[in-house]
């Protein structure tokens, strides 16, 4: 039995695999190209295949496999489970109608931030943050807020776990520099992001106080020359801290 259980979990990571490659392109995945990426046998990715399309989870396009909807219904499910996106979502939709910007609700998982909501506004820039979709925490005003609500050994402990890799040269990289950064988040209640995930892009960002329920943040992304004049700057982090406020009094005493 013990064999017999080993082999299921090694099936059901071959399969994650294969969803996390799926999802990567967005124009869909041949399953040639499956086999040479993850270096499996063309069985074994056929095999996989036939029963992730079997459940909804693929579906086979002529640009080859993309993600099916069964995978927004669990997403779907997944977000809702405590309220708080319930709640953030239409404070987001007034807040990027307000701005005209995009404004984004985050939640940490496994050390990772999530994209679990985006509201756009009319002025708002076309940015990659899809739903779902994770990003290094100490790359985004977003996780930078996120990382600033936890204490210092848990933050050490995801350092560890996913290091801090460069996604352009203004991304802090070094254990020093950021706890340096969180201290001053800490301090003044809001995270900055200037160019250090996607060129061109500022963002400014705060955690929220879910109680025990997650770890969350919301911001508001634009590109870096709306955000850098000091009353603009100001502008959004009192609309974004007005924001947090409703959803924080809302989860405390509405839910």
């Amino acid at each position: 039995m013990k064999g017999a259980k080993t082999k299921s979990v090694r099936a059901t990571g071959t399969s994650m695999r294969i969803l996390a490659a799926i999802a990567d392109e967005e124009g869909g995945l041949p399953m040639a190209d499956l086999v040479d990426r993850l270096d499996l046998a063309k069985s074994t990715v056929y095999k996989h295949l036939i029963t992730l399309e079997e459940h909804g989870l693929v579906v086979n396009h002529e640009t080859g496999y993309r993600l099916g909807l069964r995978c927004l219904e669990f997403g779907g499910t997944a977000r809702q489970y405590d309220g708080v996106f319930d709640v953030a979502k239409p404070e987001l939709d007034k807040l990027a109608e307000s701005t005209g910007e995009l404004a984004n609700l985050m939640f940490e998982e496994q050390g990772k931030g999530v994209y679990v909501y985006t509201a756009r506004g009319d002025q708002a820039i076309n940015l990659d943050s899809r739903l779902g979709q994770r990003a290094s925490l100490h790359t985004t005003a977003l996780g930078k807020a996120l990382l600033a609500s936890l204490d210092d050994d848990h933050v050490d402990e995801i350092i560890d776990r996913h290091g801090l890799p460069a996604r352009t040269d203004e991304t802090i990289t070094t254990r020093s520099g950021l706890f340096e950064e969180l201290t001053q988040i800490r301090s003044e209640g809001f995270a900055y992001n200037e160019e250090e995930r996607l060129g061109g892009v500022g963002c400014v960002g705060t955690p929220l106080d879910t109680g025990d329920r997650r770890n969350a943040a919301i911001s508001i992304m634009t590109p870096i020359s709306r955000l850098r004049p000091d009353d603009t700057r100001r502008e959004y982090t009192e609309i974004l801290n007005q924001t947090a406020n409703v959803i924080e009094v809302t989860l405390a005493h509405g839910q």
